[in-house]
């Protein structure tokens, strides 16, 4: 019993870790797919035309039992923190986002690199950009729990990229 009291918050520590980049100007960095073994895929890519200062920022799980769907929460809730210490009132824009894909063995542990600019928070509202993006992470998590099937999952998906 002793053994299984030490195993269950040593797993959940290990589930919960992750690295992170520092923020920095995308067009004064490098991806951090750059030359990866696991490239990964585009998840997401906006099709509107979005302007100002593009920053990078990259998370990585520690272990493959960690999903997407938390390092990206981490990632944009610093992007977030970050855009409001360069102006009060600012909030970060998806400008993309790349993931690697699964299966997360053999070092290919979940990683996310976001690239973002910060903007006015009024401007978000008005334009509905990161509703889009919202949505889309809605219906991913849905997917991993399993409420959603994958093909569910397409249709809402395309339903949801292909709106203007």
């Amino acid at each position: 019993m002793k053994k299984f009291t030490l195993l269950v918050p040593s797993l959940l520590l290990l589930t919960a870790c992750s690295s992170m980049s520092p923020i920095e100007k995308a067009s004064e960095s490098e991806s951090y797919f750059q030359d990866a073994v696991y490239g990964g895929v585009d998840f997401y890519i906006s099709k509107e035309k979005i302007t100002g200062e593009r920053y990078r920022i990259f998370h990585q799980a520690l272990t493959g039992f960690s999903g997407t769907s938390g390092i990206r929460r981490s990632a944009r809730k610093r992007a977030n923190i970050f855009c409001l210490k360069i102006k009060q009132k600012q909030k970060m824009l998806t400008v993309s986002e790349h993931t690697v894909s699964p299966p997360y063995i053999l070092g290919n542990f979940p990683r996310i690199e976001i690239i973002f600019v910060c903007i006015d928070d009024e401007i978000i509202s008005t334009t509905g950009s990161t509703d889009k993006y919202d949505r889309l992470i809605k219906i991913k998590n849905l997917l991993d729990q399993g409420v959603l099937t994958q093909k569910e999952f397409e249709i809402e998906k395309k339903k949801i990229l292909t709106e203007k």
